[in-house]
């Protein structure tokens, strides 16, 4: 039951071995097979919302926030478990 199954950073260790496998596994076919990235830039060659960017200086400028956003959001992730880690809560 997901009742028994611990908050935070706890209920990670409640997880079956299979499960994180299928996480795993699962994570490496997007990464490696179905939306590869073309370069580092995070291409992935979908477009923006479904339209494709014609100017490469906005494509560029659109990609960089992108990656910047992304890496915000885990340095924010990665300071809330070290906070639960820290303090228990």
């Amino acid at each position: 039951k997901f009742s028994d199954v611990p908050t935070g950073f706890a209920g990670f260790f409640t997880i079956p071995t299979a499960g994180i496998a299928q996480i795993l596994a699962f994570f490496a076919l997007v990464e490696l097979a179905w939306m590869p990235a073309s370069k580092y830039d995070g291409d992935y060659g979908v477009g923006y919302f479904g339209t494709e960017v014609e100017d490469p200086e906005e494509k560029t400028r659109k990609l960089n926030v992108e990656l910047n956003n992304g890496r915000a959001a885990m340095l924010g992730i990665f300071g809330n478990m070290v906070a639960e880690g820290v303090t228990g809560q």
